[in-house]
């Protein structure tokens, strides 16, 4: 499917997040220096770039989870990380968070995971928080399992519980930590599929880190590089156009190493890597 025809709504004007001359690091350790870029609303945003690159330590510092060691993070025209604690945590009332391994709590069901969020941000009653949590199971396909525990579901089951928990107090903006991670290649394309719809009818900006190349060719409108050896961004732009025409070290990535020249050559009108395809994905008709 062309990245163009995808989308169903309509995109947002103006940015969400944006990130101005931003240093990410660990004390005097810098992991990502001098970081400039801009993520548009109802975008799917993929940060990506090898292992050790600083991917999930940069998203930790624009959810709120790490300050920064320099630069501004932007929330719209707020700078978050200068406004004071009470307001930065009202920011993030409009965040929701899909955890890598889906961090539900196994001594509660499904409906009880997805009204924690209610319960710590609002004063609704039980019953209107039950509703709410079975709306939000029914709008990730699991109408019904409401009083499921985690241990009596599956893997890809428990990733849609956790979006589901995410998606309690209807957050702007969603962040995704590896959502494939540990998934079979149906269940991960099902969950590509899910966030694109998601992301359609509620109309959220969702940033993502993931090193799954099928997920960044069939989700991503936009994307950024982080390169571990520079230890800054080396390329912005939609992951089609950057194995086009992006730097060699860029294609390289979404060529699982193959000679990007090479490649692009022999694949002209093909920008999806060799033995990617997932025939059951949203994007496998790229």
């Amino acid at each position: 499917m062309n990245a163009a025809k995808r989308r169903t709504a309509p995109q947002g004007s103006g940015s969400a997040i944006r990130a101005e001359g931003l240093t990410v690091s660990y004390g005097p350790k810098i992991i990502q220096r001098d970081l400039n870029f801009s993520v548009r609303r109802g975008d799917i945003f993929v940060i990506m770039g090898g292992s050790g690159c600083g991917k999930s330590s940069l998203m930790r510092v624009l959810m709120g989870l790490l300050p920064p060691g320099a630069g501004r993070v932007l929330y719209g025209e707020e700078d978050f990380w200068a406004a004071p604690s009470a307001r930065r945590a009202e920011i993030m009332r409009r965040v929701g968070v899909l955890f890598q391994s889906g961090a539900l709590w196994s001594s509660r069901t499904l409906a009880e995971n997805v009204t924690l969020p209610l319960e710590y941000y609002t004063s609704l009653p039980p019953r209107s928080r039950r509703a709410i949590a079975s709306l939000k199971l029914a709008q990730v396909g699991l109408a019904g399992f409401e009083d499921y525990y985690p241990s009596e579901i599956s893997g890809g089951m428990k990733k849609r519980a956790g979006l589901a928990r995410a998606l309690a107090l209807d957050p702007e903006i969603v962040f995704f930590d590896e959502p494939s991670a540990g998934l079979d290649p149906l269940s991960a394309a099902q969950l590509d599929e899910l966030i694109l719809e998601l992301r359609d009818n509620m109309g959220m900006t969702v940033i993502m880190v993931t090193h799954e190349l099928p997920s960044i060719f069939a989700v991503a409108d936009d994307a950024i590089f982080l390169d571990a050896r520079t230890r800054t961004l080396t390329a912005q732009g939609n992951p089609h156009e950057l194995l086009r025409h992006g730097p060699a070290e860029v294609a390289r990535f979404l060529r699982r190493g193959k000679d990007s020249e090479d490649e692009r050559g022999k694949k002209a009108g093909d920008d999806t890597p060799d033995g990617d395809r997932r025939n059951s994905a949203p994007g496998a008709d790229i």
